[in-house]
Formats: structure tokens, sequence, C-alpha cells
């Protein structure tokens, strides 16, 4: 279960402050990853010979803090910018109330 954090000295590790738009928002479990899409080459006899990596835009998630009742609900298109790096939402669920403050699970892709 997240704590609720009203200062962002205190981030525990997996958390960071991410911007939305002009909001800046707590993310708990905050994790991106990249992947390859690996083509493989093949001889006459079916033994691989070769093989190309190319690289896929970056994915993630993260569970976004709301700082009040009144915070702006991100939605699936708006721009995520994380260590200088731009992100699209792809998905956002709906707010759900844990402990007195409302949390909502975003997935989001590299934009390239």
């Amino acid at each position: 279960m997240p704590i609720p954090y009203t200062t962002t000295a205190t981030l525990p590790y997996g958390s960071r402050v991410v911007t939305i738009g002009a909001v800046g928002y707590i993310a708990n479990n905050f994790s991106t990853s990249q992947s390859l899409n690996v083509i493989e080459r093949t001889d006459s006899l079916g033994a691989p010979n070769g093989a190309v990596g190319i690289r896929q835009a970056s994915t993630g998630s993260a569970q976004l803090q709301l700082a009040t009742s009144s915070t702006t609900i991100p939605s699936a298109g708006d721009v995520v910018t994380v260590d200088a790096t731009g992100y699209f939402l792809t998905e956002v669920s709906r707010p759900e109330e844990s402990q007195g403050f409302k949390v909502v699970d975003i997935s989001f892709r590299e934009s390239v």
C-alpha cells in the first residue's frame, strides 16, 4: 500500500516526481523497460547464421498520487516528461481512494 507523501524530499526508491501537462505528480512504483525486436537469419538448412536487433520504444507504468480531490486526473494521450524524456499515456485507470488519498494507475510509451 503506498504511503501519501506531502513532500518530494522523502520519496522512497522507486518513486519520483513526473510532470503531466503543467501538473507535478508523485509516482509510486515507477518503472520503465526497453526491448529489441530481434530478426534472425537462417541458412538453407535452417541453422541460424545472423541476427539484427531493432530498438523498440520504451514503455513503463506507475501509480500516481493525486494531491487533492481537485487535482486534474490525466487522460490517455497526455504527455509525460521524465528525466527529459517524453512519453505519452496509453492507459489511465479510474481513481481509487486509499488511506484518505486517491491514486491512479498509468501506462505510458516513449514518444519517438
